[in-house]
């Protein structure tokens, strides 16, 4: 696992890519996306 997250540290310096900024951008996404799913879900009541 780190292998790959050194590639990808790598790959992103590389390209331009602002890994802490997008990491937030998606985590805020799914935050919002997924904020009552569990709570839907038939199984988990």
């Amino acid at each position: 696992m780190a292998d790959i997250l050194f590639v990808l540290i790598c790959l992103a310096n590389q390209t331009g890519v602002d890994l802490e900024q997008a990491m937030k951008k998606n985590l805020e996404k799914k935050t919002h996306r997924d904020a009552g799913r569990h709570l839907k879900n038939k199984k988990l009541q």
